[in-house]
């Protein structure tokens, strides 16, 4: 099942009730919850999504709420997901396997602050790469993302989370 914790500013967004977000549950299995966040850079919308577990992102700019719904956001993420797994050479087997676990989706508010702490640093970084590279418009967005997801993290015990999303996906032991 795909969760997305959302924060209070993509509940807004969303203008998802208090009745759309499911009750908290403790330890997910598999790849687990994916947070998410919204943010500007160079006057656009983008959304970061980050997975709780691993820590792997990506974001997504020039988000408008006409192509945004809370019946059709899943799927942006999926094809987020996606796009992401293709890009850093995930096989197959391994993308079809996430994709099958995640054709429910459910919606909840945030629930860890750590995690929290973790997207609004990668959210700052996201931010700072993109800028010092010339804005959205010259950057690498295929690099500053893989950039990103090869930087150690504290939380999962200074690995990378592109190593932990292989870990969890069974492409490398651990």
């Amino acid at each position: 099942m795909l969760t997305l914790k959302c924060t209070k500013k993509v509940q807004a967004y969303l203008k998802l009730k208090e009745s759309d977000l499911a009750e908290p549950v403790e330890g997910e299995e598999g790849f687990g919850a994916w947070y998410v966040n919204q943010f500007y850079v160079d006057r656009r919308k983008c959304l970061i999504f980050m997975n709780e577990k691993t820590l792997l992102s990506f974001f997504l700019y020039g988000v408008k709420k006409t192509n945004t719904r809370k019946d059709t956001f899943p799927e942006l993420c999926l094809n987020g997901v996606f796009q992401l797994l293709k890009i850093e050479g995930f096989s197959g087997k391994s993308i079809s396997q996430f994709m099958d676990n995640s054709q429910d989706f459910r919606y909840m508010k945030t629930t860890d602050r750590k995690a929290l702490g973790n997207l609004n640093d990668l959210m700052f970084m996201y931010e700072h790469m993109i800028l010092s590279e010339g804005g959205l418009e010259y950057c690498d967005l295929t690099e500053i993302i893989r950039k990103m997801n090869r930087t150690p993290q504290k939380n999962i015990g200074w690995g990378y989370s592109i190593d932990k999303a292989r870990e969890i996906l069974g492409e490398i032991s651990s």
